[in-house]
């Protein structure tokens, strides 16, 4: 008998969840997209610019609610003072929660950012506050990420734009 009213329960819930969304509008999308950062203090030193591509899926709680995921690869240049071997890769693992209005929105994540160069590796705790506009399909957005690493913090400034499934 519980488990015939927690079933029902559930399946209540799930068409009220559901039908807020119209036939077209569905409340989970994946994103591919490209980044390019410009990196800032520590970072800054021994690298120029950053250019990645990313991916990104997204879940709409509600029509101003939704969480996201992010992961990609980015590959920071190096100075020419430092040579090629100042190329540093870097891997964002992001998980985290955005306000949406009228297009626009504002978020931030929360995650792990893994740094590579010449076999060595810096990897620490990664946030990112985000904003910008979600046109259905294309989505662009600027970001801040920043990277606690052993003896600094690698941060840069990013522009991003996603093509939307």
């Amino acid at each position: 008998m519980t488990k015939t009213i927690l079933l029902a329960l559930f399946v209540l819930s799930s068409v009220s969840l559901f039908a807020q969304y119209e036939d077209d509008e569905k409340p989970f999308h994946f994103g591919i997209g490209t980044a390019l950062s410009l990196p800032l203090g520590d970072l800054k030193e021994g690298t120029s610019y950053g250019i990645g591509f990313e991916v990104q899926p997204s879940y709409a709680f509600t029509e101003n609610i939704e969480a996201f995921l992010q992961a990609g690869a980015h590959v920071f240049k190096g100075n020419s003072d430092y040579g090629d071997d100042a190329n540093l890769l870097h891997i964002p693992l992001l998980v985290g929660a955005r306000f949406k209005a009228s297009g626009f929105f504002a978020g931030a994540g929360v995650g792990y950012g893994l740094w590579s160069s010449s076999g060595e590796s810096l990897n620490g705790l990664m946030y990112s506050p985000q904003i910008g506009y979600d046109g259905g399909k294309i989505e662009i957005g600027a970001n801040y990420s920043s990277t606690k690493v052993t003896g600094g913090t690698f941060s840069y400034f990013g522009i991003k734009l996603f093509r939307k499934f």
